[in-house]
């Protein structure tokens, strides 16, 4: 299993998926995130803590930390159909419209490579946790004892593992590791909060930045 950048979503803007809800949201979900396991050195860019926000299927949006090695410092913002994904660390973005039928944006938590975001695993999204797990007959398990009431789920996809910890009062993840063989990789909840007021600014074009479109 390996990292990819935010490309990898933004080649997911075209994709079908689910129409997004009618009309404008009320609230929307915020989350911190940090992925660890065996392909992700502690001190790698790739295990830096990811911010991500989503209301509805329509509007999403992810923060990442600055990656100066690579000279970039990645934001992309989604507001169904136009996707932009900027770099600021030199003012520039890629502008993408979606052309349907359906507009929906994309939140795959195990974003490595393509062909794997665009399999059953992909549909396994930020926000969207415990209903992903629920609709493909995840099994209630065993796990350790925390200091709070958790509830743990796994659930089996061809030769991929997937285990989810959640809290059993509030429904939020607290983490959910994929296994494959000796390789696990695990998104880390540093935060899940459902119940934030929409913000439409989060979703709105990009300004000071040159943009180019991508057709």
């Amino acid at each position: 299993m390996q990292y990819a950048p935010l490309v990898v979503i933004f080649a997911l803007a075209v994709l079908g998926g689910r129409p997004p809800a009618g009309g404008t949201p009320t609230q929307m979900t915020h989350l911190a995130v940090q992925m660890m396991g065996t392909d992700f050195p502690a001190d790698s860019f790739a295990a830096q803590p990811k911010i991500y926000w989503r209301a509805s299927n329509q509007y999403c949006r992810v923060d990442e930390e600055p990656d100066p090695k690579n000279g970039i410092h990645g934001r992309m913002i989604m507001n169904e159909p136009d996707v932009w994904l900027v770099n600021l660390m030199n003012n520039t973005a890629k502008h993408i419209v979606d052309h349907g039928p359906t507009f929906n944006c994309r939140l795959p938590i195990f974003a490595f490579n393509l062909e794997l975001t665009k399999s059953k695993i992909g549909e396994l999204e930020f926000g969207r946790e415990l209903e992903f797990f629920k609709a493909n007959g995840a099994q209630a398990v065993d796990g350790p004892k925390l200091d709070n009431k958790t509830n743990y789920y796994r659930l089996t996809i061809g030769d991929l593992i997937l285990l989810l910890t959640e809290l059993s009062d509030i429904h939020a993840p607290l983490s959910i590791a994929l296994i494959r063989g000796d390789n696990v990789a695990e998104a880390r909840y540093l935060l899940w909060d459902d119940q934030v007021p929409f913000k439409a600014d989060l979703f709105a074009k990009p300004s000071g930045v040159k943009i180019e479109e991508i057709k």
